[in-house]
Parts: structure tokens; sequence; C-alpha cells
């Protein structure tokens, strides 16, 4: 462990023992994490217009928002602005929260290269509260792929007689489960945000589906990736700050 995280953890913990929480912005970011990774950057956030969009359950007065704001302490490792995903209220299933298509032609992002999934990310709120799920939706599993079985339009049954569980899984009404080759049952993985701004990287293997028929055994086609998304639980009161998403490989030696 390095001096300056030696350093952070005891003033965290020091506040800790005396009831109180360090503030984000007090923490030393050690930016030299990425000296050790190549990137291949899928979302900078950056700028004032964000392609995420919020959902949630319908709790009253709950409260579900999506922003690309300036960094309050002026800068993360060169970045200004960072991706803010607010839920709170929340206590039926929970909220979540969708981008548009990474990619705007079919063809989807090729991460083949690369081992995995990295963000910059910092959360407030105390630590029972800042869990979430990262999923990725790939060829097989997301409509834009065009691979996967979309539903055939039935006017005559509501939502061509499937429904969408909270994750977002096509599921067919009635209870049974997805076909085989069907759209939906994405890749996710639960994750636990920090106070503290930190490089969050999430080897693609450790991303799983729900055990459904359309399960994919070989599984995310990294080639082909599509869409990301977070899911918040229920009761939750997060307001959860993501910066730089990338797909990211360990660099080689010199």
């Amino acid at each position: 462990m390095t001096r300056w995280r030696l350093l952070e953890v005891s003033f965290a913990l020091g506040l800790a023992a005396c009831g109180g929480v360090a503030p984000a912005e007090s923490l030393v970011v050690d930016c030299s994490i990425n000296d050790d990774y190549e990137f291949l950057s899928l979302q900078p956030m950056e700028g004032d217009t964000s392609s995420w969009f919020a959902f949630g359950d319908e709790t009253p007065n709950a409260e579900t928002v999506v922003a690309l704001s300036p960094i309050p302490e002026g800068e993360r490792c060169g970045s200004t602005t960072a991706l803010v995903l607010t839920a709170r209220g929340h206590n039926d299933w929970g909220a979540g929260f969708g981008e548009y298509q990474t990619a705007m032609d079919l063809d989807g992002v090729d991460a083949s290269e690369y081992e995995g999934i990295s963000f910059w990310a910092r959360a407030t709120g105390v630590a029972t509260s800042r869990g979430f799920t990262f999923g990725i939706n790939d060829r097989n599993t997301s409509e834009n792929g065009m691979v996967c079985t979309v539903p055939v339009v039935d006017p005559t049954t509501p939502d061509n007689g499937y429904v969408y569980d909270n994750a977002g899984n096509a599921m067919p009404a009635g209870g049974a489960p997805p076909g085989p080759n069907d759209c939906g049952n994405g890749f996710s993985r639960a994750l636990f945000a920090q106070p503290y701004w930190y490089l969050q990287r999430v080897p693609f293997e450790m991303f799983q589906q729900q055990a459904f028929p359309n399960r994919e055994p070989t599984g995310i086609e990294r080639s082909a990736l599509f869409q990301f998304s977070i899911n918040v639980p229920k009761d939750s009161n997060l307001e959860l700050w993501i910066d730089d998403l990338s797909a990211y490989r360990r660099r080689a030696p010199e």
C-alpha cells in the first residue's frame, strides 16, 4: 500500500471513530494508477449533454435525476465534469439508469482486445446505501444488435405478449421463461461505491447473466458492446458520480 493511501485510510478511520464521514473532496486522488493501463474511451462524460436516462418504480415523490455536472473541487485527473446519477425514495423495486446506444452504428463497440470495463466513481450517502449493479448489453442481448429474437408484434396482446422485469429483461407474459434466442438477460455485476474517487475495474469474466434459457454460455461478446446500465436497489439514497467510462487492459511491461 502506498504512503498516500495509508494516510488516506488513517484519516478516514479517524473520522469514522469520531462519528464523522470524510468528504470526498478532502481525499487525495491517485491519478498515477492510469499509467498502469491502456484505455478505450467509451464515454468521457465531458460537456453538458448526457446520453443517459433514468427510470424507477412509481413510489410517490421518489427522485431519479441524470446530469452532467462540474466536479465540485475543480477537476479529477484533468477531467472537469462527470455524470451524476441520483436515486432517492424508491421503496418498491428501486430505480435504474440506462444509456442510448454507445455506438450509433450496427456494429457496436469492439473491445475484444481489452480485459474489462473501467470508470472513475464516487458516491455520497451512508455505506449501506452505496450499492449498485452495473450492466452491459452485447450483440446477443440487445435489440440493437439484431442477432437475438425480438417478439413478434401482436396487436391483440399487450406488450406483444411480453413483460419486462426490473432489470429490463423481456419475459413472456404468464410467467414462462424467455426463449433461448430472446433478447434481454444482459450481463451485470453488483458493485459498491466509495465516498472518494477511485478507479473501478471490472473484468469481463465477472459479469454474469440470470439463469434463463437465453443465457450465453461463452459470456460477453466483447467485439460488439451496445449499451450500459446502472440499477439501484429499493430504499437507496444514492448520488453516484461516474467519469471516464472505458474498456481497459493492463499496459505491457516496457
